[in-house]
């Protein structure tokens, strides 16, 4: 029996980056993955924020969102690290790990889908170099990441995935894109972003996996002027494996891209 993914988007890819979503459903559909989705779902919520304000909050939401995916099919997947967080999280916390599978997308098309991916690239990145932010939510809270997603202690899979379109890939460190420190102190999330940021020498971009980690890129990039293009992961795999640049959403970013 085929699998039926559960795809939950997330409030950030849904509504204020809508090409993150638009080009996800373009992939799922291209390798052939047959995914439901619910207007049912709320915000994930944010692992950090919300669950600070309210833990109470935190939980019931995730748990409702949880319920909600199990009946729709076998494996819930999030194309944003602080939903799988929290998702992944309740999951392990309140169901005793009995619930629906949660994963980032990213790990699953690693998992299952590399090979169908490499035969169907028609626009290779060939000749680009990118950073690579995986974000600090993507292992977290890694104690229960690292027992279930045992590879991810060995591998670094967004490297992988952004080789695998041809493109050279550098950098690939855990560290903070600092947008949870954002509420309490700017200054000092615009410094771990500038940090993180000024890694990456002689490359054509960033690529990131969190639409947070997107957002906070830009803006700070935008903020001191300078323009280094900040790519969403699954926009760029959806243009190797033929989306139009036009449905992609480039003429959005806040960083316009170079010719890709």
């Amino acid at each position: 029996m085929k699998e039926t993914l559960v795809y939950f988007p997330g409030c950030l890819a849904s509504r204020k980056f809508p090409g993150f979503d638009y080009s996800t459903r373009f992939i799922l559909q291209k390798l052939n993955i047959e995914f439901k989705m619910s207007d049912e779902f709320s915000c994930c919520p944010d692992p950090v924020w919300v669950r600070s304000l309210s833990y109470k909050e935190w939980k019931e939401k995730g748990v409702r969102n949880l319920e909600i995916a199990k009946n729709l099919g076998s494996k819930l997947v999030t194309i944003c690290n602080g939903c799988f967080e929290t998702l992944f999280t309740v999951k392990k916390t309140f169901f005793n790990g009995k619930s629906i599978p949660v994963e980032h997308l990213l790990y699953t098309l690693w998992k299952n889908k590399k090979e169908e991916i490499k035969n169907k690239i028609i626009n290779p990145l060939k000749g680009k170099r990118f950073g690579i932010h995986e974000g600090c939510h993507f292992k977290r809270p890694s104690f229960l990441t690292l027992t279930e997603f045992k590879e991810l202690k060995e591998v670094n899979v967004l490297k992988e995935m952004v080789e695998l379109l041809g493109a050279e890939a550098v950098g690939g460190t855990e560290s903070c894109c600092g947008l949870p420190n954002f509420i309490t102190d700017k200054d000092l999330s615009f410094s771990l972003a500038r940090k993180r940021i000024d890694e990456f020498k002689n490359v054509d971009g960033i690529v990131v996996i969190c639409p947070s980690c997107f957002s906070q890129f830009e803006n700070v990039l935008a903020n001191d002027k300078r323009e280094v293009p900040i790519y969403f992961y699954f926009e760029l795999l959806a243009y190797s494996l033929g989306l139009d640049k036009e449905n992609i959403g480039f003429e959005f970013h806040r960083i316009k891209p170079f010719s890709i």
